[in-house]
């Protein structure tokens, strides 16, 4: 899947990631208290989330993937 159809899946609440990911981060939406502002994070196992920023690899990938 490219990206703009996981970024849909997680403004939807979705997590997903990306099959070439070596290690199994997950990349979800999150907004803010008020519920106006989305944001993405990634967090990986044992880790908190911390913001995320899609690299232009990230953008142009088509291995993108849901989280079950």
């Amino acid at each position: 899947m490219v990206f703009g159809d996981a970024l849909e899946k997680m403004k939807a609440g979705a997590r997903m990631t990306r099959e070439n990911w070596i290690f199994h981060d997950v990349v979800y939406a999150k907004y803010t208290e008020a519920g106006i502002c989305p944001y993405l994070v990634v967090q990986s196992p044992g880790h908190d989330a911390i913001p995320y920023i899609a690299t232009d690899v990230d953008l142009f990938a088509d291995d993108w993937e849901m989280v079950p």
